[in-house]
């Protein structure tokens, strides 16, 4: 906005430039005398007479001169600023709609005018003040902001006020709460509503119930309620609704429609809201419920997923499950545990034996972290001890374990012929042939010798395939990157706490603090000092153990409940030929490792007795009585042939003196 006064307009060296004129032209015209600068920088003050400065300038200027001589701002200059357009496209109504297009654009076309104004009202004000020109009146000032105004919104196509003061508090307004003074409250809140929130409220409680009833009962139960046929009460707090909160202002129950309640319950949040009560938490976790977005590791053995699997084929005594591990980054699938009818926790203890006995014998790490599942897991509280970090399963969605079944499933063992389907399978080819034999459905039946059989092959095979991901792994299998990229950061737990858990125990005892009988054999102590750690006067241990590749057992570990005793291995290594003139040279190393062994164990004892003093006993008294004996000193005379000598000779006979003085 320019300050017109007569003949005589003020602006700023900004509105200058944003017209198209120069400095070279500014500086020209004032040296002419032509207009009077104030100040200096973009906000510098020009001051001209419309009779004395050219006319080019005022048409870039967008001012014209009528008829009567008066000057008017012909030319509206206004930045649309982005971040009023910015504000209205993120706001929301009070029912979470946005604004529309149409209003987003007349909000920030009127609030960027206003912004527009209330610039150029501050530049006249300073303006004025720099040529100390006094104060223009506020009503002629309002008059003008109210003129521009009015010209600029029917330029841009928003929103006019009808009069001065109309836009003198609309203004005031704007200048104190900005863009959102523009906005009425009464958008998008509930004073049109007829179904008000409490009334959505109760349409859904009458539709989750869990026996699942359709949209026209819950209309007719509503119907029923508002005419006071039936009361309805809130199980968890016993309040009885009140039907007169459901009328309107004459008193007259709030009827609606059926397609009314059909939409409201069918809302996205609603239909949501109610899904598990009506469905089950399975059912709204898998359709519902938002799912992780994840990507597979770098390393394998960081992450291991188990899961348990009902195998497609009946066996003749029932169906065959499996539980079984896998490793998430190369898929490979350790050798499963197989049981007739339900896992249990035995089933699953027996899988991880499996796994750590191949991890043992391939030379690869535990495992970084388990992915299982809580309802057989919950209880195994030691795996914690085992694994750095244990994840347990919120769904079946999550588990890596379910995406490797369906792919063994429906991969290798559909294609070798040992897998079925299942007959209630959306594609074709999933579903099973069902086999009607006097009105009832058969299935065929196997040996479960046979079914465990071909899914042995069937995950042999699968390991030995090519990796789905040859980009990342070319040419190799999930066998071979199973061992190639296994994680070297992961610590694994020690033998000793590992077998604890998932090893097989015999008790047993310490004989002769030398060795145990375990596992149909002998085991010899490799440390005497685990004898410090059994309890007193008890030799009674725990021995567990995992048998090797071709069964053998080379070793056992000892607990005496939750105290850890120590390593014992098998003695039978050690053993040598007695009949010395046989004897081999491992004959020999091995009685060496006896004897060395009996020496440790002699020498522990031996450094232990000599801490030991030997002490008699005496009664008080007598040790009283001693006290008190005076001793006499005798003299006596050193008897000959017992004189000390420095001199040492070996060839005196002692023998021969000691006969001489009988």
């Amino acid at each position: 906005m320019y300050q017109i006064e007569g003949n005589t307009v003020r602006i700023n060296r900004r509105q200058w430039h944003e017209a198209g004129l120069s400095d070279t032209q500014l500086w020209n015209d004032s040296r002419n005398g032509k207009l009077r600068i104030c100040g200096r920088g973009e906000d510098s003050c020009i001051e001209f007479d419309t009779d004395k400065i050219k006319y080019d300038r005022l048409k870039k200027l967008g001012l014209k001169i009528s008829d009567d001589s008066k000057v008017s701002q012909e030319r509206i200059f206004v930045n649309i600023d982005p971040d009023i357009r910015t504000f209205f496209d993120n706001y929301r109504k009070p029912n979470g709609q946005p604004l529309s297009l149409e209003e987003v654009l007349e909000h920030t076309n009127c609030a960027s005018i206003l912004k527009n104004i209330k610039e150029q009202k501050d530049s006249v004000e300073n303006a004025r003040k720099g040529f100390g020109v006094r104060k223009m009146p506020k009503g002629e000032m309002w008059r003008q902001m109210f003129e521009l105004y009015t010209k600029s919104a029917r330029e841009y196509n928003c929103r006019q006020f009808g009069n001065v003061r109309y836009f003198e508090r609309v203004f005031k307004k704007y200048c104190k709460d900005g863009a959102k003074s523009l906005l009425s409250g009464k958008i998008g809140n509930d004073s049109t509503r007829v179904v008000s929130r409490r009334m959505e409220n109760l349409f859904l409680a009458l539709y989750r119930t869990t026996d699942k009833p359709f949209a026209e009962q819950v209309y007719e139960d509503y119907i029923a309620f508002v005419r006071g046929n039936v009361e309805i009460y809130d199980k968890e707090t016993g309040e009885v609704f009140d039907p007169k909160e459901f009328r309107d202002k004459n008193g007259r129950p709030i009827e609606v429609s059926k397609t009314t309640v059909w939409n409201y319950l069918k809302k996205a949040i609603n239909l949501t809201a109610i899904y598990e009560d009506r469905n089950g938490n399975f059912d709204y976790t898998d359709k519902m419920r938002p799912k992780n977005y994840r990507k597979r590791g770098q390393w394998t053995m960081s992450k291991i997923t188990i899961d348990d699997v009902a195998l497609s084929r009946r066996s003749v005594k029932g169906w065959v499950y499996k539980y079984q591990a896998t490793d998430v980054v190369s898929g490979y699938i350790f050798r499963p545990a197989y049981i007739i009818g339900k896992p249990t926790t035995e089933t699953v203890k027996e899988a991880l034996r499996n796994m750590f006995c191949q991890c043992l014998e391939l030379g690869l790490p535990i495992g970084g972290q388990l992915d299982a599942e809580h309802h057989l897991i919950a209880d195994m509280e030691w795996l914690g001890d085992v694994f750095p970090f244990v994840y347990f399963n919120p769904s079946a969605w999550s588990k890596r374990a379910e995406h490797t079944n369906k792919q063994l499933k429906y991969g290798v063992s559909k294609k070798n012929g040992h897998t079925r389907g299942r007959w209630y399978s959306r594609h074709e080819a999933y579903k099973s042939i069902r086999n009607k034999v006097k009105g009832d459905y058969l299935e065929p039946q196997y040996q479960p010798q046979t079914i465990v059989a071909d899914d042995l092959s069937d995950i042999d095979e699968y390991n030995n395939q090519l990796h789905p991901q040859q980009k990342i792994y070319p040419g190799m299998t999930r066998r071979d990157v199973l061992l190639r990229f296994a994680n070297p950061n992961i610590i694994s737990a020690p033998r000793w706490r590992l077998y604890r858990y998932v090893g097989n125990m015999d008790s047993c005892t310490i004989y002769n603090n030398d060795y145990v009988k375990a596992a149909n054999g002998e085991f010899e102590l490799i440390d005497f000092e685990s004898l410090k750690q059994l309890k007193p006067n008890n030799y009674k241990v725990e021995a567990y153990w995992l048998p090797e590749v071709d069964g053998s057992v080379e070793r056992v570990y000892l607990y005496q409940g939750d105290t850890y005793i120590g390593e014992a291995v098998n003695r039978r290594q050690y053993r040598y030929n007695e009949n010395t003139i046989e004897q081999t040279d491992e004959d020999r190393a091995n009685m060496l490792h006896q004897q060395k062994r009996a020496a440790k164990f002699d020498k522990m004892i031996r450094d232990r007795r000599a801490e030991i003093g030997k002490v008699g006993k005496i009664k008080p008294e007598t040790n009283t009585y001693i006290s008190n004996i005076e001793a006499d000193i005798v003299e006596s005379e050193q008897p000959k042939g017992y004189e000390v000598t420095e001199e040492w000779t070996e060839d005196i006979n002692y023998g021969s003196i000691a006969i001489e003085q009988l």
